[in-house]
């Protein structure tokens, strides 16, 4: 005999089947433009220093870093805070703060108002929300993708963002040569808006995990560090991340010296090397799932590994002995791997993570990756100048060569991407 619980229950079940569906590929959109958003800002921010306030290479400098310091800074208290709360409202939130520090600056701009402090300011207060945003995404997305939907959910979104990392800058750039780097601004502003509002629209219940007892916040941000380090699978994630984030960062500082001074490229040129590395992340992020479905896919991070990243050892020895071109297809095919894992990888992190944990999980490895291409960076500059920039290159691409070693010597190598992993918390 059906009761009127057994119907309720029915009914909701029913609701959110339907609702699921719809609330992903409103997520989607809404990260989507978000991500758009922020690629547009990084390159217009600094277009707007240069061209409206007349800074240099010191101005600018200070822009990027205002919208990177505050991963390092915020990541693990933000990620700590995030297990406590629904994640939906802080992203929401912090699309209207995104939107509303970036309005203030072409309006600035425009009454010949804006000065220095002003867009340091917005940027910082940027890169701050971003930091809400972004951690509160990579938490709320397990709970609209559960079970064999989160791999799926996660190419899409890989997708998404290196499309943005690859047509992104150059749009930005086209865009404010032909309107201006403050109208680029108001654009993004309104995505963010755009973000805010259909999050806005999303059904699905979400599950924090902040239902226990409240504790101090440091303890609780010293939990998610130590189950990353206890974690083997997230240790591995951690390792892998690291090195392509140490490489990948000493090559992209290393490279445009080598090719526009040593070896006479025009801009052009560069774009165009640089733009085949953007074209394989693509390729890897979109084949990822079928690629990991085929072969298994801590078997698939694996073998793709073992046969693309050791080409990253031909970069050092771009123009000779090793061609351009054959250069280009060897950085496309590392930069495939890097697109791969960005699936795989968070798949993994995800699944082996408790709900209850994933924020703090998720602002520890923002932290420890962001530093790794601060470390990238500065690293490659120092041993440039103390060993040559062909011997810096040859050990950043090093780094990108070795990636797969990590997940060699790691039971991930094992795991499937439906296998959710344990699921330990915190002890």
């Amino acid at each position: 005999m059906t009761t009127a619980a057994d119907t309720a229950t029915a009914t909701a079940t029913a609701t959110r089947a339907i609702e699921l569906p719809q609330d992903r590929r409103r997520y989607l959109s809404a990260s989507g433009v978000a991500l758009w958003g922020a690629q547009l800002g990084q390159v217009a921010l600094p277009l707007t220093a240069v061209t409206v306030l007349h800074t240099g290479a010191g101005g600018t400098s200070l822009v990027k870093t205002a919208l990177t310091l505050p991963f390092v800074v915020l990541g693990l208290p933000v990620g700590a805070w995030l297990d406590r709360v629904r994640r939906r409202p802080v992203m929401i939130g912090a699309d209207l703060v995104r939107a509303g520090a970036l309005l203030t600056v072409p309006a600035a701009a425009w009454a010949g108002h804006l000065t220095t402090v002003h867009l340091l300011a917005v940027v910082t207060v940027l890169g701050v929300a971003t930091v809400f945003f972004d951690l509160a995404a990579q938490s709320h997305v397990k709970d609209l993708a559960p079970g064999a939907l989160l791999a799926g959910t996660n190419a899409r979104l890989a997708t998404i963002t290196q499309t943005a990392l690859i047509a992104g800058p150059p749009l930005a750039g086209w865009a404010a040569g032909l309107l201006s780097a403050p109208t680029v601004l108001l654009v993004t502003a309104g995505g963010y808006l755009w973000s805010a509002g259909r999050l806005a629209t999303l059904a699905t219940p979400e599950h924090p995990g902040g239902a226990g007892p409240r504790r101090r916040l440091l303890r609780e941000m010293a939990e998610g560090v130590a189950f990353v380090a206890r974690q083997p699978v997230l240790r591995t994630v951690v390792a892998a991340g690291c090195l392509v984030n140490v490489g990948t960062a000493g090559v992209t500082t290393l490279l445009p010296v080598l090719a526009l001074t040593e070896l006479g490229w025009s801009g052009a040129q560069l774009g165009a090397f640089l733009g085949a590395g953007g074209v394989g992340g693509l390729v890897g992020a979109v084949s990822a799932v079928r690629l990991a479905g085929r072969l298994g896919a801590g078997r698939a991070a694996l073998l793709v590994g073992v046969a693309v990243a050791p080409l990253a050892i031909g970069l050092p020895l771009l123009g000779a002995p090793v061609p351009a071109p054959v250069a280009a297809v060897g950085w496309a095919l590392v930069m495939l791997k890097v697109g791969f894992d960005s699936v795989v990888m968070m798949t993994f992190r995800q699944q082996v993570t408790p709900a209850g944990l994933l924020g703090r999980v998720n602002g520890t490895m923002r932290v420890l990756f962001t530093g790794a291409v601060a470390l990238g960076a500065a690293s490659a500059g120092v041993l440039a100048q103390a060993v040559g920039l062909r011997w810096a290159l040859a050990v950043s691409a090093g780094c990108l060569a070795c990636v797969w070693i990590p997940i060699a010597l790691s039971p991930l190598r094992r795991m499937t991407v439906l296998d959710a992993g344990p699921q330990a918390g915190p002890r």
